[in-house]
């Protein structure tokens, strides 16, 4: 019983690490521009 439920555990927490890693990567695609304070000139 354990055993079974332990692997649940770890395949649900696998598609949760998965799904958080694959978002997180779309919002490094979206770069806003930089504020005219804070430019080196």
């Amino acid at each position: 019983m354990k055993k079974t439920l332990f692997s649940a555990l770890a395949v649900i927490a696998t598609v949760v690490a998965t799904l958080v890693a694959s978002s997180a990567c779309w919002w490094f695609i979206y770069q806003p521009e930089e504020p005219v304070s804070l430019q080196d000139k």
